[in-house]
């Protein structure tokens, strides 16, 4: 299938119309489209040290596991963050199929970007390995997905999305409380304080790479040695749109925001996401408003053509009846003649 809307680097691609045009194309863009082509995969008896170590060199977030090119599971950086915080840390020992997640949910390369969108926020989830007749052929993220939205419109403000509750911990806590507490929460990063400014972020990333992969101990190892830094931050009036770009430019997942000195807040890929699919129902909706509408005006406008066609019928092709007086010939003969010779005529 044709590439319609955008390329991977960002750019339009070749044949790509302006305006409504775009967006028409923009509406048949499928996963296929869309998607990474280069999986790294890993098969289900490799060790989880194994897999991970893969996972920092290629600079992934999750292994596609299959067999026999069939997809039977998914390493997550979750799913080993979850392993750290239970303190299950021998990764050298633990297989990928004890610690993967499967099932694991697929969809098929001609689905619509519209369509995995949803999937992933009804499962929240952030990739889908993408199949066909079963077989794995490439893997679709939310990044991907939001720049085949991106060129709706200019969207609402980074304050009318970002999750206003923030998770936070010390610098001098360890890094197998900070995964209890990203773990217990469910959520995949944790902003770090010192003296009660934002000192760094840690996120599921920093744990795979920078504990699990060097094989350090959680429980000796300080957040402050493994956190990311300096904190990468925008402004609450920051564009939806705005932030998505200083993401992809940035090479990260979320933007802590801040107003003066004070995190009032973080957005994710997660949020925009879900933002810009908002706006394309949207979109969609009130296109599908629209044709009702004018669907409802053409047939209430036949209807009067109709009547005004048999009225013009009528008036052309009178039917009179016999004997009864026309606007062309009045009176019968017979009848004119009775008149006038009933009496004499006073003018």
């Amino acid at each position: 299938m044709e590439q319609t809307a955008q390329t991977r680097d960002g750019q339009a691609s070749p044949g790509t119309a302006a305006g409504d045009g775009h967006r028409a194309e923009q509406r048949r863009l499928r996963v296929g489209d869309i998607m990474s082509k280069e999986v790294i995969t890993a098969a289900p008896d490799e060790t989880v040290f194994s897999a991970v170590t893969r996972m920092s060199e290629h600079g992934v977030s999750c292994l596609v596991i299959t067999d026999d090119r069939r997809v039977t599971g998914i390493l997550t950086e979750r799913d080993v963050l979850q392993g750290v915080a239970q303190c299950d840390t021998d990764f050298r020992r633990v297989r990928v199929s004890e610690q993967m997640s499967s099932p694991v949910e697929v969809i098929p390369a001609d689905s619509s970007i519209l369509e995995a969108a949803k999937r992933m926020d009804a499962q929240g989830i952030k990739r889908l390995p993408v199949v066909e007749n079963g077989q794995l052929v490439g893997i679709v993220t939310q990044m991907d997905i939001t720049r085949g939205l991106i060129s709706l419109s200019v969207l609402r403000y980074v304050s009318d999305i970002m999750t206003r509750q923030v998770a936070t911990v010390d610098a001098e806590a360890t890094a197998d409380e900070a995964a209890r507490l990203m773990s217990g929460r469910n959520i995949s990063c944790l902003v770090i304080l010192h003296r009660e400014e934002a000192a760094g972020i840690l996120t599921e990333k920093d744990l795979l790479r920078r504990v699990v992969a060097l094989h350090r101990t959680p429980a000796q190892t300080r957040v402050a040695e493994i956190m990311s830094f300096p904190v990468v931050a925008i402004p609450p009036s920051y564009s939806i749109l705005g932030a998505n770009k200083k993401m992809e430019t940035m090479h990260v997942h979320r933007l802590v925001v801040m107003d003066a000195e004070r995190v009032c807040g973080i957005v994710t890929q997660t949020d925009i996401l879900r933002a810009i699919r908002t706006a394309f129902e949207a979109v969609e909706s009130q296109r599908g408003a629209l044709v009702r509408q004018v669907t409802d005006l053409v047939q209430y406008i036949a209807r009067d053509v109709e009547k005004v066609q048999e009225f013009l019928s009528g008036v052309q092709n009178p039917s009179a009846a016999p004997g009864k007086p026309t606007a062309a010939t009045g009176s019968p003969p017979e009848e004119r003649e009775s008149i006038l010779s009933d009496g004499p005529c006073i003018l």
